[in-house]
């Protein structure tokens, strides 16, 4: 258990004043969820607290800010968060051996032991549920396990509602860079997610750059529509973000043409990685009405330069794509 002190009612709102104080000038979106988050878990007097989204794409649940905790990922669905997610209500539990619902996979993992619970949905301001807010282990005045309350599960509404509304806005940006079809980052979301998460990396560690393209897909669209040609294109993309690792990003960067960076690896990993979706997309078949769809993929893959801008390592991936096409298609240069 960490060590957290059980404030007093009048250290208690002097604290809340200090989280209020951070929040005025805080413009950076972690650290304000985490300040939040670090807010509900003193209202309540909980040792821990984690804050969820809902990632129904993926068809999980993930922690942007867990507590003392890494990151955690849970089936959509499964487990307290689940629950109180899909069913949109709070749940207090105070004997988790007790409850069904509760999965000790984590705490095995990590030696640490969750006596209670206090989980509540996050909605947005149409009243969508869109994530949670979870404490656990509730103190007592001796920092000793106690037992959450009615007044705790009042006192965590207001934390849960500010992470809500910044939620809320969070997802609504990245909306504003997202592809509507594969719902992967666009152009403007790629710019973004590279100043700030992939140009810091490049000064220490490798990042690959794999470019691909459908091959004939004009001939798709042209037989089947727009209609057959997203239906190509979403599967495309589910299936890149099937065999991406957690660090790795998959964009749309503008028509039949996907964009994936590989933090971490060369350009021999990357290419292994290039040829394996390549192979994959061949033996693929995408169901579209009465029809089987069928397509090819080139690729060109290459290691970024940190002296180099953004436009100019996708330059490089660019021309070994072209090589890939003047070669005959379907095969990674």
């Amino acid at each position: 258990m960490t060590e957290h002190k059980v404030l007093s009612a009048e250290e208690m709102l002097e604290k809340i004043f200090s989280y209020i104080n951070m929040l005025a000038d805080e413009k950076d979106f972690s650290t304000t969820i985490r300040i939040l988050t670090d807010m509900g878990r003193v209202l309540v007097n909980a040792d821990r607290a984690s804050f969820w989204v809902w990632d129904r794409r993926n068809k999980q649940h993930f922690t942007i800010v867990a507590l003392d905790n890494g990151m955690i990922t849970v089936p959509e669905g499964k487990g307290i968060v689940g629950a109180s997610i899909l069913k949109n209500e709070t749940i207090m539990i105070n004997d988790t051996s007790r409850d069904y619902r509760f999965h000790g996979d984590v705490d095995k993992n990590t030696g640490y032991e969750t006596k209670s619970i206090l989980c509540m949905p996050v909605t947005d301001s149409s009243g969508a549920v869109i994530g949670a807010y979870q404490a656990i282990n509730k103190l007592d005045e001796n920092g000793q396990f106690g037992e959450f309350t009615e007044t705790d599960r009042k006192h965590l509404g207001l934390a849960a509602i500010y992470c809500g509304k910044m939620l809320e806005s969070y997802l609504l940006y990245n909306e504003n860079q997202m592809d509507s079809v594969t719902k992967l980052r666009n152009q403007k979301g790629f710019y973004d997610y590279y100043n700030k998460r992939i140009l810091p990396y490049l000064y220490t560690e490798k990042v690959a750059m794999v470019l691909g393209d459908i091959d004939c897909f004009s001939v798709v669209n042209r037989i089947h529509g727009k209609s057959g040609g997203d239906v190509v294109l979403k599967e495309i993309a589910d299936l890149i973000v099937y065999k991406l690792q957690l660090n790795d990003e998959a964009i749309r960067w503008e028509g039949d043409r996907f964009l994936i960076l590989l933090p971490g690896k060369g350009m021999s990993e990357a290419v292994l990685f290039a040829e394996d979706l390549r192979s994959s997309v061949e033996a693929a078949r995408f169901a579209y009405g009465e029809y089987e769809l069928h397509v090819t993929m080139s690729f060109g893959v290459s290691e970024l330069a940190f002296n180099n801008s953004s436009d100019e390592n996708i330059e490089l991936a660019m021309c070994k794509l072209q090589r890939a096409k003047d070669l005959g298609r379907n095969r990674v240069e």
